[in-house]
């Protein structure tokens, strides 16, 4: 046969010039033919083949170009010669393979397609030729393919008839194609072709919600949005309805997006809004770019590709990891509002009930100001999925109890739908008892009657080759399967070997997978796996994404597709066994790895999912490594709760030598429970058990980092004595030389000593940490070292030196980004100022300030009882503002300031003349109030109280009380305390002058009363007490002994 390859025969003409039709043809099973005949015998079947070929080409006007292989290429001017040719030819080859024993018995396929071609040198190029070559492989023996072109140019003509067979890849192409079977059997098959389901199956019934949904849109449209929840059963039309609600917006000139939550373990976070700003960035990058404004350090955390599209996006900021969540969740807002006051927009979130934590949590945020953008939220989920486990259930029920949300749920079919879907499906009357038959079984669910009628149509069993039912039709005699699970694998068994191979694999891959991908993975080979992939889409169990990313010059375009249903992949997988899905989980790891090389550090959720699912298959180190990379990445866009689970995953897989990777774990799992209201205290068992690890190490600034934490949290949780130990701890193991952690841990450490009452100590530490700052020459470490001798004068009732410190403060941390601080710090310099009647300067603090805590989501209470309440004398702000403050405080976010919340509430009470129901909110504050410098606070407003009800007696005793600002731990231990401060500052370097103060100073807290001491420092809660004290002698009546202490507030 080697003869007959690539051999171009000379024609009475060249070929024609502009547009020709060019057909193909090509043996099926010629490796066969030869094995079983031998090279002779064969290679005469192929010659006498090729002859009879020849003469339907030249009797039907055609010229024949060349062979290539067991086949020919012809071009004929007229498409309708060249089809009638090729129905010739099966005709012809027919009739010749009566005669012969089936082993000799030739089966070819033809293709065919029309356009313009290149000519040279007797043969003819062009992608016209190449889309024919491809059309005539996917054709099978016996079959004729044809493209559109094709037929469009023949229109209607009575002798040709087609079918259509759907849309198919063709390699080299990157659109897909519609392929039309032409008939030419004289007689009809004793077999039929099943007709090609619609792409899109025609929607029917859903008025009611359809118009809901409509007059939802019209309001967003118009500014007012809202989020709606469509729940039903599994296949009930539940992302149907979301599907035709896009057509419509589309129409109203919406921007529409869609995300999806997928039932996998490990999937990364928040990836529903992730896919719907990948969709935005590829429809209109510019515009993108834009409305990303400010935000875009914040957004690229959750989409990182931002930074390779645009090079101009700054680096995130630096927060707290607590506080990250809620900048984020500001910034995707922000960003969102800006994009739907120019373009209303459509989001839908599909099979919600699937989604993770932090997914959830930034929908409710999002909702929460959702009634004021040009935004509708359409979000799937399951009803029968509800599990109060589950993240899902509790989200649903907080948006239904505040009235976030509306709710439609779809129900089945009733008998009259299901005849209005076989009668869109098939543009017929379905007859009636075929109708009640399918109703009976699916009971109405549109997702089991389309497949119901899929499968009996694959079987013949329902339409004729015309695609009209039959009439030989018996309904009782049909198969119809129970359950949608068992139709489903009737289908599969029905589609090739191939074919099934790549969708089991692709299933495991995920509910979306890529060409490549599946390629590596399946080893199928790019031809059989094209072919696979279009079988699949013929059967409608996938179906093409119609949203791919541009290409450019060094990326190329990957398809993608995704199952047409999350059952028929849930179908595939409840067939493998467990040893052969974690196989199967394995190689699609190795695959990934082999596919992206070092890019697949990106997707390292998907690739610690498969890893962890492969089981004891996988390497453990490399399973802990990419837990720990998807981990890292949720914990860098404040997905704790999905960081938290890699995190302890990881642990077990972790080698048991490793003491380093084991350190890093345990700061990292500390760094996401500090982040989880509800978990703080858990974070200190890990940061002490990391900080031990590193020391033995010799790591010292990793440990240094990791008291810093320790020592930060702890101070603002108002737990002194461990924030001082901690200190001592840190600073003994950096030693005396200069570094960053050492400066912070003094600035910490001195803060600490000071609230907890001991001003000198603390003075020297905070003064130690500037002098370091400075030589160190690092701008960040002197605005946090000013920044923390502001708070202590403000403790100190030191306006002045407040003001000072805190301005530079201000100024430097606004230079080198640290926010946060900055923003926590405004109100106690802005208390400084207003007391000092800079009122200009504090104006213009406060209007650097209130957007910062706005967008980071800072508590900064005293900004807001400051500008809000005491310059405008709100009082329903302060009750507001105390109600809110304890929410956050009992939640467990500041459980340590509970006290103050409490106070607020007191305050609003008393301005409001509830004089008892005031008393007894500042009671309780009173007896939970912090020690230290703050001690006293919440008694100067007791005292008031009591003032104005003409309790005399009590007020004396609060005048009367001793051991103001002791901290609880010296008054159970007048040792323990002080101890732990004087081990704290000794670590700082103090002199044993200075350690000797602390005793001294500790000695006095105990014999100390409430009132400030003339000439010296004074505690803030002493400062506050004298104010009451002067007004509450007077009401009492004794105006003489108010008089006596009048002097002290002049100081």
């Amino acid at each position: 046969m080697h003869n007959l390859v690539n051999t171009t025969y000379p024609m009475a003409q060249q070929p024609p010039e502009g547009v020709v039709t060019v057909l193909f043809t090509d043996i099926v099973g010629s490796a066969a033919l030869k094995t079983s005949q031998g090279d002779a015998a064969a290679q005469e079947i192929v010659r006498g083949h090729f002859e009879l070929l020849r003469e339907q080409v030249e009797s039907h006007g055609g010229r024949e170009v060349k062979t290539l292989g067991d086949g020919l290429m012809a071009t004929f001017v007229s498409p309708r010669s060249a089809l009638t040719s090729a129905i010739a030819m099966q005709r012809a080859l027919a009739d010749g393979n009566r005669a012969k024993p089936p082993e000799q018995q030739v089966q070819v396929r033809v293709g065919l397609n029309a356009g313009e071609a290149i000519r040279e040198d007797g043969d003819i190029f062009g992608s016209t030729v190449d889309a024919a070559a491809r059309i005539c492989a996917k054709a099978a023996g016996g079959q004729i393919l044809a493209s559109e072109t094709v037929r469009g140019i023949v229109g209607a003509a009575k002798e040709l008839q087609f079918r259509d067979r759907g849309r198919f890849r063709l390699k080299g192409f990157p659109e897909r194609w519609r392929l039309l079977e032409v008939a030419w059997e004289e007689e009809a098959p004793a077999v039929v072709s099943p007709p090609v389901l619609a792409e899109r199956t025609p929607y029917v019934g859903r008025e009611e919600e359809r118009a809901e949904l409509r007059r939802l849109m019209e309001q967003a449209v118009a500014g007012r949005g809202s989020i709606v929840l469509i729940r039903g059963e599994p296949g009930v039309g539940k992302t149907r309805l979301a599907q035709e609600l896009v057509l419509e917006a589309r129409k109203a000139g919406m921007f529409d997006a869609t995300g999806r939550c997928y039932e996998m373990e490990g999937s990364p976070p928040y990836i529903p809004y992730i896919e719907m700003l990948q969709q935005s960035l590829r429809r209109g990058p510019a515009g993108f770019r834009t409305a990303l404004g400010e935000n875009a350090g914040e957004i690229a955390k959750i989409l990182p590709e931002l930074r390779q599209v645009f090079d101009d996006i700054p680096p995130p900021l630096e927060l707290p990891p607590e506080q990250e969540r809620l900048y984020l969740f500001n910034s995707i807002r922000e960003f969102l509002q800006r994009v739907s006051h120019t373009l209303p927009l459509l989001h839908i979130l599909d099979d919600l009930h699937w989604a993770d934590d932090a997914t959830l949590m930034l929908l409710q945020h999002i909702s929460q100001h959702q009634d004021k953008m040009a935004i509708l939220t359409v979000a799937t989920y399951r009803d029968i999925e509800l599990d109060a486990a589950r993240p899902f259930a509790q989200t649903l029920e907080s948006l239904v109890r505040q009235r976030l949300a509306h709710r439609i749920a779809l129900k089945p079919l009733p008998e009259a739908g299901v005849e209005a879907m076989l009668r869109a499906l098939t543009a017929q009357p379905p007859p009636p008892a075929l109708v009640q038959a399918i109703y009976r079984e699916t009971e109405g669910n549109p997702f089991f009657v389309e497949e119901v009628f899929q499968h009996l149509s694959e079987q013949g069993r329902l339409l004729d080759a015309e695609g009209r039912w039959r009439s030989d039709l018996q309904v009782g005699e049909l198969d119809v399967p129970e359950g949608v699970r068992l139709v489903i694998s009737r289908r599969l068994e029905r589609v090739s070997e191939d074919c099934r191979t790549a969708l089991t694999d692709a299933a495991v891959v995920g509910r979306d997978f890529g060409f490549q991908m599946l390629q590596s993975l399946t080893q199928l080979g790019a031809d059989r796996l094209l072919d696979a992939i279009d079988e699949a889409e013929r059967a409608n169990l996938i179906v093409a994404s119609d949203d791919l990313p541009a290409a450019s010059a060094d990326h190329a375009v990957e398809a993608r597709f995704r199952f047409a249903h999350e059952l028929i992949r849930q179908t595939l997988i409840s067939g493998l066994s467990l040893p052969r899905r974690q196989r199967l989980h394995l190689r699609v790891a190795e695959t990934m790895e082999q596919v992206y090389g070092k890019g697949a550090e990106a997707y390292a959720a998907d690739m610690a999912h498969h890893l962890y699912q492969a089981g004891a298959g996988a390497d453990h180190a490399t399973t802990a490594r990419y837990l720990v990379l998807a981990g890292d990445q949720a914990l860098h866009s404040a997905a704790f709760a999905e960081a938290l689970k890699d995190y302890e995953a990881a642990f077990p897989l972790q080698p048991s030598g490793d003491l380093a990777a084991r350190a890093d774990l345990l700061y990292k799992r500390g760094l996401v429970h500090r982040s989880l209201s509800s978990r703080w205290d858990e974070a200190l068992p890990d940061w002490r058990e990391a900080a031990s690890l590193y020391d033995r190490l010799g790591d010292k600034e990793a440990a240094g980092r990791v008291f810093d934490a320790m020592c930060q949290q702890l101070l603002w949780g108002l737990r002194y004595e461990e924030a001082a130990e901690l200190a001592q701890r840190g600073l003994a193991l950096l030693g005396g030389r200069d570094s960053t952690y050492r400066c912070r841990l003094l600035g910490w450490g001195g803060l600490t000593v000071s609230v907890a009452g001991y001003y000198a100590a603390g003075d020297t530490m905070i003064r130690r940490a500037l002098e370091m700052a400075e030589r160190l020459g690092d701008k960040g470490l002197i605005g946090s070292a000013l920044g923390a001798a502001a708070v202590r004068h403000f403790c100190y009732s030191q306006w002045k030196e407040a003001a000072g410190s805190g301005l530079r403060a201000v100024s430097l941390e606004h230079q080198t980004g640290q926010l946060w601080d900055l923003a926590g710090e405004t109100s106690f310099i802005g208390t400084a100022l207003d007391v000092l009647g800079r009122f200009d300067e504090s104006r213009e603090l406060y209007s650097l300030a209130l957007p910062l805590i706005t967008r980071l989501g800072h508590p900064a209470p005293a900004l807001e009882f400051h500008v809000d309440i005491i310059r405008a004398g709100k009082m329903e702000a302060l009750e507001t503002h105390g109600m809110r403050s304890l929410e956050r405080a009992r939640g467990g976010e500041d459980a340590a300031w509970i006290w103050a919340g409490v106070v607020y509430l007191g305050v609003a009470q008393f301005w409001r003349g509830h004089w008892q129901e005031a008393l007894a909110n500042f009671e309780e504050a009173a007896r939970i109030q912090p020690s230290g410098a703050l001690d006293g606070l919440a008694d100067a407003f007791v005292l008031l109280a009591k003032a104005y009800m003409q309790d005399r007696e009590g007020v004396h005793a609060i005048l009367k009380r001793e051991g103001a600002g002791v901290p609880r731990r010296a008054a159970q231990n007048p040792v323990a305390s002080p101890l732990l401060m004087v081990r704290a500052a000794r670590a700082s370097g103090l002199g044993l002058k200075g350690l000797m103060g602390i005793m001294l100073e500790s000695r006095a807290m105990r014999r100390r009363g409430p009132l400030p001491r003339p000439g010296r420092v004074n505690r803030l809660g002493s400062w506050a007490i004298l104010g009451t004290a002067v007004e509450g002698l007077a009401l009492v009546g004794e105006k003489s002994e108010a008089a006596k202490l009048y002097p002290l507030i002049l100081e």
